[in-house]
């Protein structure tokens, strides 16, 4: 009797005090005032161009894989994103699918692979990678039927079985490609 009575105080008290925390946004802690400078910092020079990000074409696809992408989990951040706004499932075999929109995803494939390629070379062992790249080099396949593209893919989903071989992803790709 009294642990129930116990959980009916404590649900009250998180029912009653959850909804006033709920409406206010986060605090967040603000610096302290700078005290006012004398005298203005020297001006930055000029980026040259090989430093300035590629800025993204009119469809939102970069022309190349953004400069500040330096770790695996940016780059890995990077490529699910361009994959699953660019990249619908079977855009290559499906009739509903435009040619703008496959050349969207044709535009975006190469970098998609570039980025896993980065984020692998950076970090080996994250099965999520190997797969990431297998997706994009299956689509790739389906749209060319380039069978390199195929036999990479493969040995992509090798590598994330070897890594996890419980990586569910990774089978049933694997499953679908080995037909």
């Amino acid at each position: 009797m009294t642990s129930k009575l116990f959980a009916l105080v404590l649900m009250a008290i998180v029912l009653l005090v959850l909804p006033t925390g709920c409406g206010k946004p986060a605090e967040t802690p603000q610096p302290a005032e700078a005290a006012p400078v004398a005298a203005a910092p020297a001006a930055e020079p000029a980026a040259t161009p090989a430093e300035v990000a590629p800025a993204p074409a009119a469809d939102g696809i970069p022309d190349a894989l953004p400069a500040d992408l330096a770790t695996a989990p940016a780059l890995n951040d990077f490529a699910v994103k361009l994959y699953m706004k660019n990249v619908p499932p079977n855009v290559f075999s499906a009739t509903v699918f435009s040619e703008q929109e496959k050349a969207k995803a044709r535009k975006a494939l190469p970098l998609v692979v570039e980025a896993y390629d980065k984020a692998i070379g950076l970090y080996d062992r994250n099965e999520s990678f190997f797969y990431g790249r297998a997706q994009a080099l299956n689509a790739m396949f389906t749209d060319t039927k380039d069978a390199s593209l195929k036999e990479r893919a493969l040995a992509d989903l090798d590598k994330a079985l070897t890594i996890n071989a419980n990586h569910s992803p990774s089978k049933a790709l694997k499953e679908q490609l080995s037909k």
